[in-house]
């Protein structure tokens, strides 16, 4: 995004064997990852001034900071559907497909994510493959099938971009209450945007809901009538605003929007601490959408107090050494129910030590967005903090417990070697 030149990292677990991950990674075409198979990791380092998450551009929209325009929209739908269909070819499963784990590399540093629609140039990603959604409370059983999950992420991209294009104009009439006026309000709407109402219907309702068929040949169709063959204009004729508007106001508010987002960062970013500063720009994200809609003037604007949000970072890594000595004593008695001598507690726990950080390295997962840190009024939030201490405990429980047997199996060698 314009303004932003940070990166972050995205960190998945996977299951399957370190040949096939690897396939897999190369086959998608990504190139910024580090496959740790020792843990079964694929950590993904993300350039923010160059790539997004489908999630967060669909949320940058819904708060009307960024705007694409409907043939984007729906160019982005159809490129997400063909990065399914090749992946498919290729006999590749993700399995745990969300907006989530999707991710736009765009290509052209001179056209980045900005306040206006800007012609866009990229490619798309999954991410994530193989990688259980650990947030949710039956996570071993959360596999997706690809086909309904690309379905679902398309539909609520349309349905986004309807909200925005066209829901929030039919929200004008519901505020009448005279049954004359209302209906002149409705006659008066269907003269005014019959495109958009008749757009979203093909993509909709005679599109996506059908098939991917009906969808890709509804969006060629679109992209016909409103003289956008093949989205060589990247915008509808007629229905989209021009890409070159930037003698409105918005559009001479992009350089104060970049300086605001470069402020922002040179005061609160710092090498590393992407998690940290990503909760900060959650928080302003807002207000610079709502000085752009409401002020004559742009106003520079202020990170808030960060109230929202907690540090899952110092959940990641707590109660690690008691949890070793709970597992510990909970299972020596059975693992050493045949043996007589004694084990050495000092030299278990470090090796358990040397092992495990590196396998709650998948604890990060926790990290790769901020939603899971925002403070609920529900108990989603506590349902978040037990997830993490479910996992630590099995990671440590599997560590912990394998360390103590390898120590027997030395030890039962020793003695044999020892009568020897």
């Amino acid at each position: 995004m314009k303004g932003l030149k940070y990166s972050s990292t995205l960190t998945y677990s996977y299951e399957k064997s370190q040949e096939e991950m690897k396939r897999i990674l190369e086959f998608d075409g990504l190139t910024n990852w580090q496959q740790n198979d020792d843990c079964k990791i694929v950590e993904y380092k993300v350039d923010h001034s160059m790539q997004i998450t489908l999630s967060l551009l669909l949320y940058l929209q819904e708060i009307k900071l960024v705007r694409l325009t409907i043939a984007q929209n729906i160019q982005l739908c159809l490129d997400i559907l063909q990065k399914y269909q090749e992946l498919k070819k290729q006999n590749i499963q993700h399995n745990y497909l969300s907006s989530d784990r999707i991710l736009i590399n765009l290509t052209d540093i001179k056209h980045q994510i900005t306040i206006m629609p800007e012609r866009l140039l990229y490619t798309i990603h999954f991410v994530g493959y193989d990688c259980p959604f650990y947030e949710k409370q039956n996570y071993k059983n959360s596999k997706k099938n690809d086909d309904q999950s690309i379905k679902e992420i398309i539909i609520s991209l349309l349905q986004a971009c309807k909200k925005e294009k066209l829901s929030d104009k039919e929200k004008q009439k519901e505020f009448i209450t005279d049954q004359k006026k209302r209906e002149q309000k409705e006659k008066d709407f269907n003269q005014k945007y019959p495109d958009l109402v008749n757009i979203f219907k093909a993509l909709m309702d005679e599109g996506i809901f059908k098939s991917f068929k009906k969808f890709i040949e509804a969006s060629q169709i679109i992209f016909e009538i409103y003289n956008n063959l093949n989205n060589k204009n990247q915008r509808l004729v007629g229905v989209d605003n021009s890409l070159t508007m930037f003698n409105s106001k918005r559009g001479r508010r992009i350089d104060n929007v970049k300086e605001n987002l470069e402020q922002i960062q040179k005061q609160y970013y710092k090498d590393g601490q992407f998690y940290e500063f990503q909760q900060i720009l959650q928080l302003t994200f807002p207000l610079i959408a709502k000085v752009l809609k409401k002020s004559t003037l742009y106003s520079e604007q202020k990170a808030p107090k960060n109230d929202k949000y907690i540090n899952l970072k110092e959940d990641l890594s707590k109660n690690k050494e008691d949890i070793i000595n709970q597992i510990i004593n909970e299972n020596k008695d059975e693992i050493m129910k045949d043996f007589k001598f004694e084990l050495d507690l000092k030299l278990i726990k470090d090796d358990i030590n040397s092992q495990v950080d590196n396998q709650l390295k998948i604890l990060n997962y926790f990290l790769n967005d901020v939603k899971f840190s925002q403070k609920q009024q529900s108990n989603s939030q506590n349902i978040i903090l037990q997830q993490i201490d479910i996992l630590k405990t099995e990671i440590i429980k599997e560590v912990t417990i394998q360390a103590m047997k390898n120590y027997v199996e030395l030890q039962i060698l020793q003695l044999i070697s020892d009568l020897i």
